[in-house]
């Protein structure tokens, strides 16, 4: 299991750093063309509006993380443990985003610097603590 931690760790540096080049400072695709969906999901996400380009980044990284396991598939344990993978990859992947973007760093990963995330409890986005409990969740499900 440490070898696909660590492929996900790695996965994320490299989103994060091809995603910094994309937006910029303006993150959670707020300058893409893209369309965004406001009703239900801005619940689920903190505040935020689902975009159609997370829909497919999501998509695009389900695929990989199948991919990496495709000797494998065929289980509930297996798919509890991609799942458990994809949701931690999301997180990591937004933290990093902030950790080497030069317009905002790990000094300024603050609520007040960071429009997008509307949801904060003990001083991480709400979208982070769900996505790591249910990572984990799922993760712990797989290994059992």
């Amino acid at each position: 299991m440490i070898k696909y931690i660590i492929f996900t760790l790695i996965l994320a540096i490299f989103t994060a750093l091809w995603e910094i080049q994309c937006e910029g400072d303006a993150g959670w695709a707020k300058k893409f063309p893209t369309f965004r969906i406001n009703i239900f999901f801005k619940k689920l996400l903190g505040g935020k509006p689902l975009t159609g380009y997370h829909i497919f980044l999501l998509c695009l990284f389900i695929t990989v993380f199948h991919g990496l396991f495709i000797n494998e598939l065929g289980s509930w344990k297996m798919e509890a443990r991609i799942f458990g993978l994809v949701s931690w990859f999301f997180v990591l992947e937004d933290v990093l985003w902030f950790v080497f973007n030069p317009h905002y760093s790990f000094k300024r990963f603050l609520k007040q610097n960071i429009e997008w995330h509307l949801r904060w409890f003990f001083g991480l986005p709400y979208s982070y603590w769900w996505g790591m409990i249910i990572g984990s969740f799922l993760l712990w499900i797989g290994m059992k």
